[in-house]
């Protein structure tokens, strides 16, 4: 049996080079007890900074939309309470999920494009939910007690391990333990894959998103692996699937009533979005024109969607707006839109210099679609870059009262008085931008440059000063 199927969220325990390590809070002896929720939160925090630090995260605002809805769809469904979720995505073409201590759930690019349904991704998130909720984590610590190559010090480093497709590391730390060790962690490990399987089928449910899919999407990737030997898909490897495991999710559906259930515009637009990514411009492009041509697809305005995306990001401007047009036209017959098609129209406005128009269309769209962070943003820097500057802050001001945790936000503000030329303000809002992503050092830095800025307010520095002390307050907590 191969090493590396050990699952993503569990291979946490292993103990990797100190290259990969950061320097977490002193937790204690893990031999002599399991991790608190505080502590799973702060583990959590670390290996999402190194995750975001390697820059695999995608920062696309309508993808991170599009998993927190699916995400807390599920979590409200499951009444999930505790901890509060984070859902992200990684740009990897890799078919894979992951969870990861203190309620972070990330998924590949790969994973939703590969998908044939939305209810194939929620069973996939619906399983990592279970992983969190049943303390896996936790409990896997503590049936280890006695295993001495356990070492929390490595925790965060190995999550990125592997989410990032280190596991050769992973498997190479496995390999100097005994065989017995190995094959106890190997059926812990299974015991969990099922108790996920079972938690999540019943989100799946009760979310009303299709239960078959899991068994579905299950054996999907069994046979694809049994056609291209030693090629598996991520999640096969890490999340090892069985024909037992297949047979379970079928056996729980027992006489449940068949219905289908329809994909979301925004699973279709947002697969396509990621597919894009993944191929790139030019790649991107001839696989969209060959089926269109062909006509192979589910969704004709999804691909021409996807074949305007992929002309924008090529800089083919004017070819990116006609094929959105064209898509538009397909979607509504013009007299419906979608978010995803105006924030791209206002995009391509933009890059093309059109500012006042991108500001006029971001607008619009704002107003018909007012829970769109993407077009916030996209008309939050239109107007920077259209010179409205009074407009952008008054905007900023509005959205950071509803928002106050939303890092994005922080960082154009920061934009917004560098334009203006406001030094104090930009360095003390890249310092809030970089608080709330739990980078302390930077954060701090940017403070510090703000107040060594010349002729600073009083008031604005004593805010600056406070804010300060609370990191370092709080930092200091953090190594007692």
């Amino acid at each position: 049996m191969k090493l590396n199927i050990i699952s993503a969220s569990l291979v946490l325990l292993l103990m990797l080079p100190p290259a990969y390590a950061e320097k977490l809070p002193d937790l204690g002896d893990v031999s002599q007890q399991g991790l608190s929720k505080q502590q799973e939160r702060e583990i959590g925090e670390s290996a999402m900074r190194q995750i975001r630090r390697s820059g695999s995260m995608v920062e696309d605002p309508e993808i991170i939309a599009f998993l927190a809805s699916m995400g807390n769809r599920l979590t409200d469904a499951a009444e999930v309470y505790e901890p509060q979720f984070t859902f992200f995505p990684l740009l990897d073409s890799s078919v894979n999920a992951f969870a990861v201590p203190g309620g972070f759930v990330g998924g590949h690019t790969g994973l939703i494009v590969q998908a044939q349904h939305e209810s194939e991704v929620a069973s996939v998130l619906a399983h990592e939910i279970a992983h969190v909720t049943q303390n896996h984590i936790a409990r896997l610590i503590e049936g280890m007690k006695a295993s001495p190559w356990v070492s929390l010090a490595g925790i965060a480093a190995a999550i990125v391990a592997g989410s990032m497709g280190r596991g050769d590391a992973a498997a190479a730390a496995i390999a100097v333990t005994t065989g017995a060790s190995i094959q106890r962690q190997l059926d812990f490990t299974y015991s969990f894959e099922q108790e996920a399987d079972r938690i999540g089928m019943q989100t799946l449910q009760k979310s009303g998103y299709d239960p078959a899919a899991m068994a579905v999407f299950f054996e999907r990737l069994q046979n694809y692996n049994r056609i291209v030997e030693n090629n598996a898909p991520e999640y096969l490897r890490t999340h090892p699937v069985t024909m037992k495991r297949i047979s379970d999710a079928q056996n729980r559906l027992g006489e449940t009533t068949y219905r289908q259930v329809p994909d979301s515009a925004e699973f279709l637009f947002v697969r396509e979005k990621c597919r894009t990514l993944q191929l790139g411009g030019r790649e991107a492009i001839t696989y969209y024109q060959k089926t269109i041509a062909e006509k192979r697809y589910a969704s004709e305005a999804a691909q021409r969607y996807g074949l305007a995306l992929a002309y924008f990001l090529n800089r083919e401007y004017e070819q990116a707006w006609s094929a959105l047009q064209k898509a538009k036209e397909v979607f509504g017959g013009g007299k419906k839109s979608h978010p995803a098609l105006e924030y791209l129209a206002g995009s391509i406005r933009l890059a093309q210099g059109n500012n006042v128009e991108a500001v006029k269309l971001l607008g619009d769209a704002s107003l018909r679609y007012p829970a769109s962070r993407a077009l916030l943003y996209g008309l939050i820097d239109a107007q920077i870059e259209a010179g409205q500057f009074a407009q952008a802050k008054a905007g900023l001001d509005d959205a950071l009262s509803l928002y106050a945790s939303d890092a994005q936000l922080y960082q154009r503000a920061a934009r917004l008085y560098a334009k203006q030329g406001k030094l104090v303000q930009q360095y003390q809002m890249q310092g809030e931008y970089y608080l709330r992503l739990k980078e302390y050092t930077s954060a701090l830095e940017q403070f510090n440059l703000a107040l060594r800025q010349p002729n600073p307010d009083f008031y604005l520095q004593s805010g600056i000063e406070a804010r300060i002390r609370e990191i370092e307050n709080a930092t200091k907590d953090d190594k007692k």
